[in-house]
């Protein structure tokens, strides 16, 4: 029998990199075991789906070859996995120097200990990190509660890390499935308990500098504060889930979108965007709101300018001179306290240049930047009413950018006399601060054409069965989450 030909490795590279699957990589080195084919594109990406095959990946690494496959290995996922050990994943992934991806399911058998081990030192080539928690028991427990012990820890280390090229990041909790749910209630562990605070510091770490797509599911927690307090929070962020998370209407427009200045998609399924029974008006007004977030960043930085216009200053003052007459009794002849000194003293406030200069500037207001938002109604609308709010909310986007233009025409006359005319800019060009002029730079040019259609608004959910608007922003989110 005649061996089969040979093809040089150039070729199979080729063919492999067209049809990037393991099993036929698998399969095409079980039926040409002497092919030139590279081993990594059997290691390249591990998923990792029962506690079997961490094991015997772990073997394989051992092998006096072992270190040399380890380099091949860029993507590692630990999918619906949730009872494997947790030691066992932490010896894995030290053996996988150049990971640019990493998915891990955190069920019970991960404590915050372990995830901090994992995230103790920087990953700087890592671009994408996923992380799902499923803390839920079928017996109560209170050893959680007891020892303070929850994954807070897990925020401040990634809040430490320099910053590097990571443009995907997304943190879930699962929400408890009913069918699991246990006969006798009882209080779940919790994943996070200072939210606010390590969120906080999480959205405006130089980590986060260069994210653009972010997935935060935390059920029933609300993150839309802690995500924007500080003034550049999540400066590159364009695709942002806040699915389950308690998102209402109002941090909707005068939060995420007048402090996120490059949010492009949001979702916001199985969340709490408007409570109460179904009226038409709230989607206009929503709508509305959504237009004018560039106004409200402005006039929320027009305030502060306008409390640094008035600076305290020492006002020299005649001392007092004390009165002659007879001292009763009761009054001491000497105080304790030591009085003021004469250039201490306050008395008034007066201008200075500076905040003279500060009174003539004027801040121009943003384009709107969002283009696409999905969300889940009540189960009370019914699927009838879906064309009513989306007309109704394309109204009241079109009456926010009508009230837009006249605010920048208005700003246009003072232009014209003269006025300073100053818009925010990019994160990149400021030192983060945003006291005094700092992140503002002068309009010279006036740019004023404003025609922007409606954003995609989808209310069908997540599900991939259903009929979606074209470009909604699930569809966007599908070709960035690795995951369903």
């Amino acid at each position: 029998m005649s061996s089969p030909i040979q093809l040089p490795t150039e070729l199979y590279d080729a063919i492999l990199e067209q049809i990037p699957s393991q099993q036929t990589v698998l399969s095409l080195t079980r039926a040409l075991p002497y092919a030139p084919i590279s081993l990594h594109y059997l290691f390249e990406r591990i998923t990792i789906t029962h506690r079997e095959q961490a094991i015997l990946l772990t073997r394989r690494l051992l092998k006096p070859d072992g270190a040399d496959v380890s380099l091949y290995v860029q993507e590692f996922s630990l999918q619906n996995e949730w009872t494997v050990d947790a030691e066992l994943i932490i010896n894995l992934l030290r053996k996988l120097p150049k990971l640019r991806s990493l998915s891990l399911c955190v069920g019970t058998n991960f404590s915050p200990d372990h995830l901090k081990t994992i995230f103790q030192k920087p990953l700087p080539q890592l671009q994408y990190l996923s992380l799902r928690f499923r803390p839920y028991v079928q017996r109560a427990t209170y050893q959680q509660f007891l020892s303070g012990s929850y994954f807070d820890s897990t925020l401040a280390c990634l809040a430490e890390w320099p910053a590097c090229d990571l443009p995907t990041l997304s943190i879930i909790q699962e929400p408890m499935d009913p069918a699991q749910a246990p006969k006798i209630a009882f209080a779940q562990p919790l994943v996070f308990f200072r939210l606010d605070s390590h969120l906080s510091n999480l959205a405006q770490s130089p980590y986060l500098s260069s994210l653009t797509s972010m997935r935060l599911r935390i059920p029933s927690r609300p993150v839309a504060g802690p995500l924007t307090s500080a003034p550049f929070s999540l400066p590159s962020v364009e695709l942002l889930d806040l699915s389950t998370c308690n998102v209402f209407g109002a941090e909707l427009t005068d939060t995420i979108l007048a402090r996120l200045t490059k949010l492009k998609h949001l979702i916001l399924d199985s969340g709490s965007l408007l409570r109460g029974e179904y009226h038409a008006e709230d989607w206009a007004v929503l709508g509305k709101g959504c237009a004018l977030a560039g106004v409200k960043r402005t006039k929320e930085r027009e305030k502060k300018l306008r409390q640094a216009r008035l600076e305290t200053v020492p006002v020299e003052t005649r001392e007092r001179r004390p009165r002659r007459g007879r001292r009763g009794v009761s009054t001491a002849a000497i105080s304790l306290r030591k009085s003021p000194t004469r250039e201490l003293r306050v008395i008034g406030v007066i201008d200075t240049p500076a905040a003279t200069a500060l009174r003539k500037v004027r801040l121009y207001p943003a384009s709107p930047s969002l283009r696409s938002f999905a969300t889940t109604l009540p189960p009370t609308v019914p699927a009838e009413k879906h064309a009513e709010i989306r007309e109704q909310f394309e109204k009241g986007w079109s009456e926010g950018l009508a009230q837009l233009v006249e605010v920048r025409s208005r700003l246009y006359q003072s232009f014209r006399l003269g006025s300073t005319i100053m818009k925010f800019t990019d994160v990149d060009e400021s030192d983060g601060s945003d006291d005094g002029l700092d992140g503002l730079v002068e309009v010279t040019d006036w740019e004023d054409e404003l025609d922007m259609k409606a954003p995609v608004l989808c209310l069908v959910g997540p599900g991939k069965s259903e009929a979606h608007e074209a470009g909604c922003a699930h569809s966007v989110a599908w070709t960035v989450w690795k995951d369903s």
